[in-house]
């Protein structure tokens, strides 16, 4: 055990609210930022990022950072059960299915087509920040929250405040869709040329913002060719 914590997932929050606020942050939103700059072609955009993701994810990073301060980098006893061993594995596990479960329904209800759910910052996001960042900020929730002593009113108080903002963004962002994550071409390591047909909610949304101009075509673009290339050959049969 990492002083109580789990191993590799808990080790930052055994290193004080420093360490724990930067490595949270670092998983999300600094690599997703760094990903879709190197591999999709894009800065992040306040007008055009959920605000889960721009603000939330820094709340959650600030929130395990005052839980970690507040319990001193090591869980009191109430919580040890809860966030290491077994309990522990059931969090990390949990948010991990959580995230996989979620991408699937995604894509099953339309918000994204097959090529967005593949986009580099999409995977980082169902696989990596889920059990990455939901073990050690909801471990150090925890801790902080049940640990005795001065201050612990006011503390629990923030602490909770910044995961109820993080709720409430989810909550908004639901009824305000963004793109999200572009469709994405793995064989050129690069999204596909827009414009991008509206062909799941998340894309029609983004038409709808005006990020990219009006496309007529009805199928995705990278399809093109291949009904292009089927119908010559079905114009030399006849």
């Amino acid at each position: 055990m990492s002083a109580g914590w789990l191993p590799a997932l808990g080790s930052a929050n055994s290193h004080g609210p420093l360490v724990t606020f930067v490595v949270c942050l670092a998983v999300s939103p600094g690599v997703p930022i760094l990903l879709g700059r190197w591999l999709e072609g894009r800065w992040p955009r306040p007008s055009r990022e959920y605000l889960a993701f721009l603000f939330g994810d820094p709340l959650l990073a600030l929130g395990a950072a005052l839980g970690v301060w507040r319990c001193g980098g090591t869980p009191p006893e109430p919580a040890r059960w809860l966030v290491s061993g077994v309990g522990g594995i059931a969090i990390a596990a949990g948010w991990l299915g959580f995230g996989l479960w979620q991408w699937r329904a995604e894509l099953r209800a339309g918000l994204y087509l097959p090529a967005q759910a593949v986009a580099p910052t999409k995977i980082w996001h169902q696989v990596v920040v889920y059990p990455l960042l939901g073990y050690p900020v909801t471990a150090a929730v925890v801790a902080g929250v049940l640990t005795p002593g001065a201050w612990r009113i006011p503390a629990t108080a923030a602490i909770l405040a910044c995961a109820a903002a993080w709720v409430a963004f989810n909550v908004y962002d639901r009824g305000h869709r963004k793109l999200g994550h572009p469709p994405y071409d793995w064989r050129r390591l690069r999204p596909v040329p827009q414009p991008w047909p509206p062909a799941s909610e998340s894309l029609r949304s983004a038409a709808r913002a005006g990020a990219w101009p009006a496309c007529e075509v009805t199928q995705p673009a990278w399809r093109t060719n291949e009904s292009d290339a089927t119908g010559q050959r079905a114009t030399r049969a006849n």
